[in-house]
């Protein structure tokens, strides 16, 4: 059989060579790229080849495009691969994500919410929607039910915002040892796109999970939606013979 050999295209060539230089450190993590003149005089290559290395790179979660900043180094997901502890909406974040409670209450479980959360009808639960920004754009929320005679355990005052706020957006990550999760490519229904600023029906990925703790107790349930623009998802599998 003949073996055809195609020519590399131009521009895995710069995408190497950036790629190198991100993973080496030569470009720091949350720093801004030189613009696209400048890198292309840099790397020796034309400019439309350095954006087909760029787009690439965008693809891989190594750099992102921040309006009117220029393109950014990516934040390094090394540092949080495998880990279960940490709040996804703002770790997995390409940029910094800030957090803050948009609305709570407190009250009697929804059905499903006791179904999944193992609770009676007389327990109350806190319902709250945590929503999530960078440089002023909303880039997802999560909506989060925990029973509060799981909250006592924390000791902490639930008249405080500031208080339920460090709970919803670090203190229930930290705590959990294990997660039970179904993940889903949704469109966004009127609530959602309100939350998140959007138009009804644009695409995103939902996270639904179950939050246990150390003896295996179920203790919150929570339901993240990414605009998946602003995240690059990574997942480590492990299996086992049942």
């Amino acid at each position: 059989m003949k073996m055809l050999h195609g020519k590399m295209p131009a521009y895995l060539g710069i995408y190497n060579s950036l790629y190198s230089d991100i993973v080496n450190g030569v470009f720091k993590e949350d720093e801004i790229l030189p613009s696209e003149p400048v890198l292309a005089k840099q790397y020796s290559v034309s400019r439309n080849t350095l954006r087909q290395a760029l787009a690439i790179l965008i693809e891989d979660g190594l750099i992102c495009k921040s309006q009117g900043k220029g393109t950014r180094i990516a934040r390094n997901k090394n540092n949080i691969r495998g880990k279960i502890t940490e709040n996804p909406l703002v770790a997995l974040c390409r940029k910094p994500a800030e957090g803050f409670v948009v609305d709570y209450n407190f009250g009697p479980p929804t059905d499903i919410a006791r179904e999944k959360l193992q609770l009676s009808k007389s327990e109350i639960v806190l319902a709250c929607n945590t929503v999530y920004r960078t440089e002023g754009k909303v880039v997802g929320y999560c909506f989060m039910q925990i029973p509060t005679n799981f909250i006592s355990e924390f000791d902490i005052d639930i008249t405080t915002n500031e208080k339920i706020e460090e709970l919803v957006t670090k203190k229930i990550f930290a705590y959990s040892e294990y997660w039970g999760v179904t993940i889903k490519q949704i469109q966004a229904n009127k609530e959602e796109s309100a939350l998140l600023e959007i138009q009804e029906l644009e695409h995103l990925l939902l996270f639904e999970t179950i939050l246990h703790n150390g003896t295996g107790r179920h203790f919150a349930r929570c339901k993240f939606y990414f605009l998946p623009d602003y995240y690059h998802l990574e997942f480590g599998l492990s299996f086992k013979a049942l």
